[in-house]
């Protein structure tokens, strides 16, 4: 009896072949076949090969906690710049067209709020999508698209102020009637943007039932946010209605609890990240 073992790349086979005889006298071979080593883990084409490695969770969270700061930063100095000065002024085109520098900077600064803002969901999507596509597809949407729009009319409305104080100055002047009434009317053309932050409200809580699902941050973050959210919501509802003022100090009261969430759990992305394995088994 010989031996002739034969190996390849895959599982090792083994055959012997023997001379033995059947009770009819016919050779017969004996074929023995064992496998070899055996892969560990997920098979290709495993739909869980689709999740992202731990380091890609840990650099999605930090590049979103780093856009949440830039996009609130540059949202306040826009403010502190360009928005309560010219609010302010008792002939808003004229202090626009004086001051057409700051103008512009503020308007540059709510561009980059926006963008800023905007590339929070696109970075989070391949993780949120293992939780539930239809709502991950929502929210970048939602904070995506539809934000950026409506940043971009922010910011178009702030450009117009210069221009249209500069025309003024050269014909009727910008203390007439008509200029006043036309400062008025672009000035509130960013507060128009008050209706339409309210699909804000409505990607938060999309935002947030993703993570309170996944549980990839603590509870209680989650939890907060929701508590802020409808404060959030009825400080555009009352100003829309002219019960509070756009950017009174009421207002900002109302807003305050979600914006602090939101620097809390900017905070915790970059310095904690995300917790991969809470999205292996997320809640329905």
């Amino acid at each position: 009896m010989h031996e002739h073992p034969l190996v390849t790349n895959g599982p090792r086979i083994e055959q012997t072949v023997g001379t033995a005889l059947d009770a009819g006298g016919d050779a017969v071979s004996d074929m023995r076949v064992e496998k070899g080593p055996q892969r560990l883990g997920p098979e290709p084409g495993d739909g869980s090969r689709s999740r992202p490695p731990e380091r890609e969770h840990r650099t999605a969270a930090t590049t979103a906690g780093i856009l949440y700061i830039i996009g609130t930063v540059a949202g306040i100095l826009s403010q502190a710049i360009t928005y309560f000065p010219v609010h302010d002024a008792d002939d808003p085109l004229a202090y626009a067209a004086e001051h057409s520098d700051a103008v512009a900077t503020g308007a540059l600064l709510v561009l980059v709020m926006g963008l800023s803002l905007a590339f929070v969901p696109v970075v989070l999507f391949p993780i949120l999508r293992q939780v539930d596509e239809v709502l991950a597809v929502g929210y970048l949407i939602i904070r995506g698209a539809v934000e950026t729009a409506i940043y971009i009319i922010v910011a178009i409305a702030l450009l117009l102020l210069a221009p249209l104080g500069e025309t003024l100055s050269a014909g009727s002047g910008t203390d007439s009637p008509a200029g006043v009434r036309l400062g008025t009317l672009v000035i509130d053309s960013e507060g128009a943007s008050t209706m339409l932050s309210l699909v804000f409200c409505f990607g938060a809580v999309l935002f947030y039932v993703l993570l309170y699902r996944s549980r990839i941050v603590p509870r209680w973050i989650t939890v907060w946010g929701f508590v802020g959210i409808p404060l959030y919501t009825a400080a555009y509802v009352l100003s829309m209605y002219g019960v509070i003022d756009s950017n009174s100090s009421g207002q900002n009261l109302l807003q305050l609890p979600l914006g602090v969430q939101e620097m809390v759990l900017a905070i915790w992305m970059i310095a904690r990240g995300f917790r991969p394995a809470a999205l292996s088994t997320p809640e329905p």
